[in-house]
């Protein structure tokens, strides 16, 4: 094995931070792990894997794994990989103006404009 990919397996295998959020966001609403792996259908030991970066997160496991979880797939990387990750409370705002008709949209838009000092725009235009 050459050396760029034995620092690659050392980059996977990295004990010093963790390689994804999966551990912290599956404890985070009280899951196990191996509550998560039924729920996905695949083995235990294939999710720990994942879990402590043997093996790679890619998009396919981020699609099974986050909605269970009841995150994006983005969610699912680290804070450093992710800077635009949204906060409990940032997601609760967007969900809330999602839900909102569009007479209590507009109203928030204005909150926010007085707030934040943004002119309102019509986001209907």
């Amino acid at each position: 094995m050459d050396n760029s990919q034995n620092g690659y397996i050392r980059l996977v295998t990295d004990n010093t931070k963790a390689p994804n959020r999966i551990r912290e966001l599956r404890e985070a609403i009280g899951m196990s792990q191996a509550e998560l792996a039924r729920r996905i259908n695949v083995t235990p030991p294939a999710l720990q894997k994942v879990e402590c970066g043997t093996r790679g997160l890619d998009q396919h496991w981020m699609r099974r794994i986050a909605p269970v979880l009841g995150v994006t797939p983005a969610d699912l990387l680290p804070i450093e990989d992710n800077p635009w990750a949204l906060a409990p409370d940032e997601r609760d705002l967007i969900d809330s103006y999602r839900h909102a008709d569009d007479n209590d949209r507009d109203k928030l838009m204005k909150v926010a404009d007085v707030v934040l000092g943004f002119k309102h725009r019509d986001l209907a235009a």
